[in-house]
């Protein structure tokens, strides 16, 4: 069969947190980083991601500075895990490059974390174009008092500006992507990859269970524990629920986990093949099942039965997906001797041949924003993701391995892309952009992670 049972497995860490606590706050009172500092900040650095280039600005974080009057003291354990974190965000931006002390003017340290305190001139003379500060206080024994702050140094403004108090690294971590996903919004105009979430099939020896992390590998989480195969996770368009392929010694199952109550619920189709599964615009379910011999793509409805086929045809037509405003659907199919990604409009019904070069097109993933198409082509090399770009219909090989680059997955801002590889020698999940930035490895726990999934923004 043209579907593959990817390499996927059991994820072990422990349950983080729904959200943060009460005790992280914006602190409006004693810091003034609330309104008042946010209309001062500028809107003059801008970069558009989007674009055939892709500008790159030089940004430097300033080592942690006790605000007791500057007084040396150890850097509490909660700050530095907050100061860890902000450089992890930012090395996952590839618009932004972090720079060394080495190549600044002067000491890598500040004198203060506000503007009047700060030699902007000798930032500048570093080329310079963004200054990070941190300063923290003991608030007492486990809590931290910290101040976040982001300068554009051509104008010598406040760019962002938050304050926050810390009693745990949960908090720590999610502070930092509050920050770094107000600055990117500002940016960049966008600020998915810091609200959103990342299912994906985990691999422990032929056990294979649907996990979750953030998209830089923090707060996992194994949401299943079947101890047989999960395969194929994805999100509804609401993030409410989460659903994916199950397959046990005797039968194919639709399994649905609900997000809210974690409950997860067995739906039961005919035929023998259930795979694939995928949400429209509208929140209806679609799925991959055979009734009739050959899979073919069909719609659910409320109760989740059968309708009439979305895609129905002599060969193997299977991995539908969407995009957000439900104008097209990207699928692959058979029909033509070997698999190969064809795109169908929702609205006239037209169907499109995407991929033409190669034998063996799978994977496809439509961006949300319904203008590229990823997926996964094997080559002489290994398989290697294709981005096909509908507005030019131009296609760019994205990855270039080693070994098997394979599951495209959009991210909610159609710029980042997560997919699989086992370029380390296991499968593992990794990080670029359309732009085919240098990947980055996501931290998913032990075993093998393919088949990444990403929920919209507010999944966190």
């Amino acid at each position: 069969m043209m579907h593959r049972l990817f390499r996927k497995g059991r994820f072990e860490a422990s349950r983080p947190s729904v959200c943060l606590q009460a005790v992280l706050v914006s602190c409006l009172v004693w810091l003034g980083l609330g309104a008042p500092l946010a209309q001062a900040a500028q809107k003059t650095l801008h970069i558009n991601i989007y674009g055939p280039g892709q500008s790159q600005l030089n940004v430097y974080l300033a080592p942690p500075r006790n605000l007791n009057n500057g007084q040396p003291a150890p850097v509490p354990p909660l700050v530095q895990d907050l100061y860890g974190a902000v450089r992890e965000n930012l090395e996952f931006l590839p618009f932004m490059r972090q720079m060394k002390k080495e190549e600044l003017l002067g000491e890598p340290q500040v004198k203060g974390v506000r503007a009047g305190s700060i030699d902007f001139k000798r930032f500048s003379m570093s080329k310079t174009d963004m200054l990070f500060t941190l300063g923290w206080s003991r608030k007492a024994e486990e809590q931290s008092q910290v101040e976040l702050r982001s300068f554009e140094i051509y104008s010598q403004k406040l760019f962002v500006g938050r304050g926050y108090v810390l009693t745990s690294q949960e908090q720590a971590y999610e502070a930092a992507n509050r920050f770094c996903a107000e600055l990117m919004d500002k940016i960049s105009g966008r600020s998915g990859f810091f609200r959103s979430r990342l299912a994906f099939v985990s691999k422990q020896n032929k056990v294979k269970e649907i996990a979750t992390c953030t998209p830089q590998g923090r707060r996992g989480r194994q949401i299943t524990d079947f101890g047989k195969v999960c395969l194929s996770p994805v999100w509804s368009w609401d993030g409410t629920t989460l659903a994916f392929s199950y397959v046990n010694d005797e039968r194919h199952e639709l399994k649905i986990w609900n997000r809210n109550t974690e409950q997860i619920r067995s739906i039961l189709l005919p035929g023998n093949t259930i795979i694939s599964p995928a949400f429209q615009a509208d929140g209806s379910l679609v799925i991959s099942v055979d009734p009739r011999g050959n899979p073919d793509i069909y719609r659910l409805n409320n109760e989740f039965r059968l309708q009439e086929p979305i895609v129905e045809n002599w060969a193997i037509d299977i991995s539908p997906h969407f995009d957000r405003q439900g104008k097209h659907m990207v699928f692959v199919s058979s029909r033509l001797g070997n698999p190969h990604i064809f795109r169908k409009n929702l609205k006239t019904g037209n169907v499109e041949r995407i991929s033409f070069e190669g034998t063996y097109n799978t994977n496809p993933s439509i961006s949300p924003d319904g203008r590229f198409v990823a997926y996964s082509r094997l080559t002489d090399e290994g398989h290697r993701i294709i981005v096909y770009d509908s507005e030019t219909g131009q296609k760019r090989l994205l990855t270039s391995g080693p070994g098997n680059d394979e599951d495209p997955a959009w991210g909610p801002d159609s710029y980042f892309l997560a997919f699989a590889s086992n370029r380390s020698g296991r499968y593992q999940i990794y990080m670029t952009t359309r732009h085919g930035n240098e990947p980055r490895k996501v931290r998913t726990g032990p075993g093998g992670a393919t088949s990444p999934a990403w929920s919209p923004v507010g999944v966190q």
